[in-house]
């Protein structure tokens, strides 16, 4: 075969192994579900007149088990590392912790009401749960729910329930199986949510994962299908003049896509899901591609949601390193440096419900500074005044 033979056949080969490839990882990867909205549906903006604000905020799936070291470290670390930290409107950083129902411990709740009291974060809901009947899972809400009010946490000045939610093993609605494994198991779970007061759903993206839905990087409504799993495949939007629709729940999710700037697995492109943690470390750079996302409301002002997650308490993942070190410190910095200190930006640290609040304003037509919707629906959930905190040595 001759060398001009070769080279035609290489060029033949080579492309169609390339497509193989990429067809083959879209589907093991469970790509195919966003995909196509995020080729093709793409809802962001071309310009933003300045000054444009961006809303950042992380959600924390925050489960230390029964490793007080961890709660410790947090109580000390997380502190110290918030108060040197402040955005364009005097707020300091904050995380919002999104606690595991099912592992409740008083002692740990105790802790996050201390740095909540002071302004740096925000308790809400997280929970794994087996198959279950739905007056189940509604009894196990409620219960899990009191005992977090019982220690401080949750408590509306209006008395009223309200909370947000990010689902354990990213299952929201009986979403995802895997192997003959079923990590929700109930079908009205949305239906259940709102009935208790749930104001947005905090859970995907779930890279990877049967249970990502097929919009992304869009803020929208789902309402609940009680005959069948996955209600928020599809749902309304969230756009100027718009609202919630009857049984609607907030599906409120972080950047995803595909970044073709970060090729650190070599192989391909890296598809950024807002993750952070040891491989994923937050730097200036996915910053900017976070950005680029645009979550926004459609037609509203030129504010920009930019809410990565972590489990900042997994030290398999090295979350606490990815969170409370010198990397994130280093982050933030940059952060303020690039988006507080230059008049072309105004940078807000929020919580989960500041932002929710600052989306629904964008729906009602509030323009100017988002900093003045932070309590625009929901006011701020009263923390007691601060205690000791919970200290234990080995």
């Amino acid at each position: 075969m001759t060398i001009k033979r070769c080279l035609k056949w290489l060029l033949l080969i080579v492309p169609f192994l390339v497509i193989c490839l990429t067809a083959w990882r879209i589907y093991s990867q469970n790509y195919y579900y966003w995909l196509p909205d995020y080729l093709f549906n793409d809802t962001a903006r071309q310009s933003i007149d300045p000054p444009i604000d961006i809303i950042f905020f992380i959600v924390d799936h925050w489960e230390p088990g029964c490793k007080v070291e961890l709660v410790n470290r947090w109580a000390k670390d997380y502190r110290q590392l918030a108060h040197k930290h402040i955005d364009s409107d005097g707020h300091f950083h904050k995380h919002t912790f999104f606690y595991p129902l099912e592992r409740f411990a008083g002692y740990q709740i105790d802790s996050l009401v201390n740095l909540c009291h002071e302004g740096i974060g925000d308790i809400e809901v997280h929970l794994h749960h087996r198959p279950m009947p739905s007056d189940s899972l509604r009894k196990l809400f409620i219960n899990g729910i009191d005992s977090l009010q019982a220690h401080g946490a949750l408590i509306s000045p209006d008395g009223q329930r309200h909370f947000a939610f990010i689902h354990g093993n990213y299952a929201l609605d009986n979403s995802r199986y895997r192997q003959n494994t079923i990590y929700c198991g109930v079908n009205d779970e949305i239906s259940i949510l709102v009935e208790l007061g749930c104001y947005a759903d905090f859970t995907f993206p779930s890279l990877h994962k049967s249970s990502q839905p097929s919009l992304v990087n869009k803020i929208f409504y789902a309402v609940d299908d009680t005959l069948r799993p996955k209600s928020y495949e599809t749902g309304e939007i969230c756009h100027k003049g718009g609202v919630c629709p009857p049984g609607g729940l907030m599906i409120f999710p972080g950047p995803m896509g595909i970044n073709w700037d970060d090729w650190r697995f070599i192989a391909h492109p890296t598809v950024d899901d807002g993750n952070i943690y040891g491989e994923m470390m937050p730097d200036i750079k996915r910053m900017e591609f976070w950005l680029k996302t645009d979550v926004h409301v459609i037609d509203g002002p030129g504010w920009i949601f930019v809410r990565p997650f972590t489990h900042g308490c997994d030290t398999k993942v090295l979350g606490l390193e990815a969170n409370l070190g010198e990397v994130m410190d280093q982050f933030l910095t940059e952060l303020e440096i690039k988006y507080r200190d230059d008049p072309q930006y105004r940078l807000h640290y929020m919580t989960a419900r500041e932002a929710y609040n600052v989306a629904r304003a964008a729906e009602a037509g509030m323009t100017g500074n988002p900093h003045d919707y932070r309590d625009y629906i929901l006011k701020p959930y009263q923390y007691p005044p601060h205690q000791k905190d919970f200290v234990m040595t080995r």
